[in-house]
């Protein structure tokens, strides 16, 4: 029923595009920092008995913390909506704003307070993924010396982990793990300071186009999620003029619309022909926020064939198709076009497709690296459990079949039947 309601404000924007913009920006952060900024604003309300942060865990639609000391529930669904929980809402599930509400006294705030351990591990998390990624739970405690610690599993159900702890006293960062195997000295927070404050002071915004929605992430002026119904084909011709978003900040937007290279192709996140008959819709996908480069042979391989094999199930059944976009750290190695278009180059793209509804559903993830050798018979490599992606990207994916979580040995095949020329 959730999926098939989401389903259709999004098809409202598809067949009635005259009552929507072509994009409307909205600010938006992280759901860790605004449950940071509630903790600390409103302690009687929202107050662990440990020293750190609530409980946390996905409900239905909800990303949400339990705080023990209270017994009050704070949750964000996908869309920035705020519910709380508890005795302080006589144990009825109220409403209490939009993220968006908050965006600008959250950023205020933190510009004024010392640098947490908390801000370090979340900046390190979104800097240095392969290394800091919500892989599954993770384990933040307090060692001796008054280190507070946050511990990383490289993979699902993998005991061994990567950590990064913060002294309370002196503010030296260390980390540990299967990178460096002893605690090793990195810096100081204040060598960071600088670099995470100016990350912090700089929100994600969400664009609502007609037929799809695109998260930017302003610090890096690229696209980093997104989210589309697709429609079964149609003759509608795809323009293919390419251009920046009048709508859209200049520094949250790449600076130039130009090809990238002869190694790298103009990769689409959302393809204009997954949009049906909308022109509109079409029109919005050639936008510079819906565009990122790719590995020509991975454009062509790998991604293609989830294009297909996406373009062929949504003729026969509904689909949701959700996206993204993963760095590393060392994409330095790769990061052809800072000069050219002001950003770094993705390395591996994410994507789920979901099919069907209730305990019918399907659903196949891939996290596929943007490099030559991910072609298309390379695809199958790629698959990943749903709950890697759910994880490590704090995602809320709107499955309610526990079989859809199941990895799948293989990806989808595609129907002879289908024509994936039209």
């Amino acid at each position: 029923m959730r999926l098939s309601i989401s389903r259709f404000f999004i098809l409202c924007g598809l067949f009635f595009p005259s009552l929507a913009p072509a994009v409307t920006p909205v600010l938006s952060l992280p759901n860790n920092r605004v449950f940071a900024y509630a903790e600390a604003n409103y302690p009687d309300l929202f107050k662990d008995q440990s020293n750190f942060s609530g409980h946390f865990g996905i409900y239905q639609q909800y990303e949400y913390r339990y705080y023990s000391a209270s017994g009050n529930y704070l949750g964000i669904d996908p869309m920035g909506n705020m519910a709380m929980l508890g005795p302080v809402t006589g144990n009825v599930l109220k409403p209490v704003g939009n993220v968006t509400d908050y965006v600008n006294d959250i950023i205020a705030w933190e510009a004024a307070q010392p640098i947490t351990p908390e801000r370090v591990f979340h900046y390190a998390e979104n800097h240095y993924p392969d290394l800091f990624a919500f892989i599954s739970i993770v384990t933040t405690r307090k060692l001796p010396e008054n280190i507070v610690e946050t511990c990383y599993p490289e993979k699902v159900d993998d005991p061994i982990s990567n950590c990064i702890g913060v002294s309370l006293n002196t503010g030296d960062i260390f980390i540990q793990g299967t990178s460096t195997g002893e605690l090793t000295n990195v810096g100081n927070v204040a060598d960071y300071e600088s670099a995470i404050r100016a990350w912090e002071s700089k929100p994600n915004m969400k664009l609502e186009y007609p037929g799809f929605t695109i998260w930017m992430d302003c610090s890096r002026r690229s696209a980093m999620q997104f989210q589309y119904v697709p429609q079964p084909s149609s003759s509608v011709p795809s323009n293919n003029s390419i251009f920046l978003d009048p709508d859209v900040p200049a520094d949250c937007q790449q600076t130039s619309t130009s090809a990238y290279d002869s190694n790298y192709t103009r990769g689409y996140l959302v393809p204009p022909n997954h949009l049906g008959p909308s022109t509109e819709a079409i029109e919005a996908a050639n936008t510079m926020t819906n565009i990122l480069p790719q590995a020509v042979d991975m454009n062509a391989g790998a991604w293609r064939r989830t294009e297909d094999i996406t373009r062929c199930y949504s003729n026969i059944d509904e689909l949701l198709v959700m996206g993204g976009v993963l760095w590393s750290r060392n994409y330095s190695a790769n990061d052809y076009f800072t000069q050219s278009h002001g950003i770094e180059t993705p390395d591996a793209f994410w994507k789920i497709i979901i099919r069907g509804t209730g305990q019918n559903q399907q659903a196949i993830a891939w996290i596929i690296p943007n490099s030559q050798e991910a072609t298309w018979g390379r695809l199958d490599q790629y698959i990943v459990p749903l709950s890697e992606v759910r994880n490590r990207m704090h995602l809320h994916i709107p499955v309610t079949s526990d079989s859809a979580y199941e990895k799948p040995s293989q990806s989808w095949e595609i129907p002879a039947s289908c024509d994936k020329s039209q």
